[in-house]
């Protein structure tokens, strides 16, 4: 659900809790926002009309090394990776 209330402030529904999430501004694709009620990670996913989504996280976002990488058993005879 789309639309403007108080005082012309742009609003969508959060996917998580189906409150109304205002956004202050002119919001933007990519924008990234929380949810004042149940505290969801949401990004703007369009502008036209205004939709709200879970944020999905970056590879950028998310900071590993390569054991990460490697499943159970991909370690060597002496249990080295």
């Amino acid at each position: 659900m789309i639309g403007r209330r108080d005082r012309d402030m742009p609003y969508a529904v959060c996917p998580a809790c189906d409150e109304d999430v205002h956004l202050p501004g002119r919001p933007r694709m990519g924008d990234v926002l929380f949810c004042p009620s149940c505290e969801a990670e949401l990004e703007v996913v369009s502008t036209n009309p205004l939709d709200l989504d879970w944020r999905l996280e970056d590879d950028d976002d998310y900071d590993y090394d390569e054991e990460d990488d490697l499943l159970e058993g991909d370690e060597d005879e002496d249990g080295d990776y």
